[in-house]
């Protein structure tokens, strides 16, 4: 069920209107998922340690600490940490902002931006806060690999499917075996997955690599992750993620951003 938007909420911080940038951190132990809720400020959200997702109105994101996803102003979302990872949330006002970006965008996070994150996470931020502004978002640039994103569909029947699928990425059914569970037609399914602007076996994919990621960052073994995700060969799974992010699952937490 589609949650009314006039019924998100929007949060304050204490002393929102006496800065137009800052950083809120989390530690290791907090898991997040406070809810959908807005700003009436750009977030930017990003982990130094660990995996987060981000989900920003249907879409879901998860990010290693290669990677931070740019949140509108005034866009529902969440974030749902997997401890133990170390969240940063910046904050800066539209009118503070550089960037004219208007929906969720990944951020590639490389050493020196990595660095500035951190030191603006510590108490010197307000006394140097214009310098920083400058040098962060001149650091600041969207990659060609955006991670995964993965939107539900909008059809009740369909988004239950979907929601199954998320939890149980290694079931192994199809449209024809599904849709009866569900209580509906292949067609209707295939038409709702298309709604999203993916056709079904793509959308898979997409649920398949997103859920393969924290696996990865866990340390486990290449081929145990594709049986975990629903891959019958190691192969097809090192494919499908070498076509979606343009490298192997082995090198992907270890190699630098493009930006």
């Amino acid at each position: 069920m589609t949650v009314a938007v006039d019924v998100i909420p929007y949060e304050r911080h204490e002393g929102d209107d006496e800065r137009s940038m800052w950083i809120c951190r989390f530690g290791p132990a907090e898991p997040g998922g406070w809810g959908l809720h807005r700003h009436e400020q750009h977030q930017i959200a990003w982990v130094s340690e660990g995996l987060t997702t981000a989900v920003v109105e249907g879409r879901t994101w998860v990010l290693p600490p290669t990677r931070a996803l740019f949140v509108p102003a005034h866009a529902a979302h969440d974030v749902v940490n997997r401890p133990p990872a170390a969240l940063h949330c910046l904050y800066v006002w539209p009118h503070a902002c550089p960037l004219d970006w208007t929906a969720p965008t990944v951020i590639g996070v490389g050493p020196l931006l990595r660095e500035l994150m951190l030191a603006l996470s510590g108490p010197a931020l307000q006394a140097v806060e214009e310098s920083a502004r400058t040098l962060f978002f001149g650091l600041v640039g969207a990659v060609t690999d955006p991670g995964v994103a993965v939107p539900l569909p909008d059809d009740r029947r369909a988004r239950a499917v979907a929601q199954w699928l998320v939890s149980r990425p290694d079931d192994p059914r199809g449209l024809d075996e599904l849709a009866p569970a569900a209580g509906t037609s292949v067609s209707t399914l295939r038409r709702a997955f298309a709604e999203t602007g993916m056709t079904f076996t793509d959308w898979r994919t997409q649920v398949r690599l997103q859920a393969a990621l924290p696996h990865l960052a866990d340390g486990m073994p290449v081929a145990g992750v594709a049986r975990r995700v629903g891959y019958a060969s190691l192969n097809g799974f090192v494919d499908a993620f070498r076509r979606h992010f343009g490298h192997t699952p082995a090198a992907h937490f270890t190699r630098a951003p493009d930006r």
